[in-house]
């Protein structure tokens, strides 16, 4: 049997991946960024700070998160910061670790998974942390893709005093039986039950080999891993979230958008225009490549300007 289309692009995904991690090693800085660094639960983490012109950390920040297994110097989270201090926006990119000790670059296939979903909450929480120790009283949670998620749950579970607004780039109905079957075809149901089988029996951290996940095929996680990316459903639950979310919240989604073309009605339920508000971007994908990535980008500041 011949491996499927989507099976054979997502091996594909994974070496170009692995090709980019050599060459970002090589690559500085962007103008204007210094790279800092935190402890947290015995990892490494790493940020790029990005200070606008005579602004201080007691104007404020904007704490940005990349999506599934990115990380900070993707073009989209770059020219982020960029528009942003154009603005006169300083801004933090974080890069989750994934439980990799400072990380950099794509999450690599080929590791051994142990990452949870939560530990990207808990890390936005560290961040924030980070910030007000530095004197930051007021952030903003800006965050894409699947760390949108992430936020939109960061926001709800474990908020903060000194986050007071949230904007969610493209953020997505997340990872399902549905999506594991178009991605990787058959598998979703014995994997589901041998993972929580081994949860259930109090081997959540034993490693099952082979599996499918993400956008990795045959590899090794652990059956808690596993599970918090497919059997973790708060990470996609607008429904339950959205309405609890107590800090103005704005969804940027685009029209064309390859990953999650149904967004906007998946959310149209739980907008009020005041709270939680959404704007669209015509002809953008899930990336706002191109010049779509500064129409987002002056939808998220002018939201920021009136809520002020």
């Amino acid at each position: 049997m011949f491996p499927s289309r989507n099976r054979m692009q997502c091996i594909a995904i994974g070496r170009f991946r692995a090709a980019c991690l050599v060459l970002l090693a090589c690559l500085p800085l962007p103008a204007g960024a210094d790279e800092v660094t935190r402890a947290s639960d015995g990892l490494t983490l790493n940020a790029n700070l990005v200070m606008a012109d005579g602004k201080t950390f007691q104007d404020g920040m904007v704490l940005v998160v990349h999506g599934l297994m990115g990380h900070n110097r993707m073009e989209i989270i770059e020219r982020t910061q960029q528009v942003l201090k154009e603005h006169g926006l300083s801004s933090l990119a974080i890069n989750i670790s994934l439980g990799i000790d400072n990380r950099h670059g794509f999450l690599n296939c080929d590791i051994p998974h142990r990452h949870l979903q939560d530990d990207a909450v808990d890390e936005i929480s560290a961040w924030v942390g980070w910030l007000r120790e530095h004197g930051t009283g007021h952030v903003t949670l800006l965050a894409h893709s699947r760390g949108a998620n992430q936020a939109m749950v960061y926001a709800v579970e474990k908020p903060d005093p000194e986050v007071n607004r949230l904007v969610m780039l493209a953020p997505g109905t997340g990872l399902s039986k549905r999506t594991f079957e178009e991605r990787w075809g058959d598998g979703y149901d014995a994997t589901l039950a041998r993972a929580q089988q081994l949860v259930a029996a109090g081997r959540g951290d034993d490693m099952m080999d082979g599996v499918d996940m993400l956008y990795c095929p045959h590899v090794s996680a652990t059956a808690r891993s596993w599970l918090s990316y497919y059997g973790d459903h708060r990470f996609r639950r607008f429904q339950e979230y959205l309405p609890r979310i107590r800090i103005p919240t704005l969804l940027v989604a685009g029209t064309v958008d390859e990953r999650f073309p149904n967004i906007r009605e998946d959310v149209e339920p739980y907008l009020d225009n005041e709270r939680v508000q959404l704007r669209v971007i015509e002809g953008a994908d899930h990336f706002f490549r191109d010049f779509n990535i500064d129409e987002a980008m002056e939808a998220a500041i002018d939201f920021l300007a009136k809520e002020r």
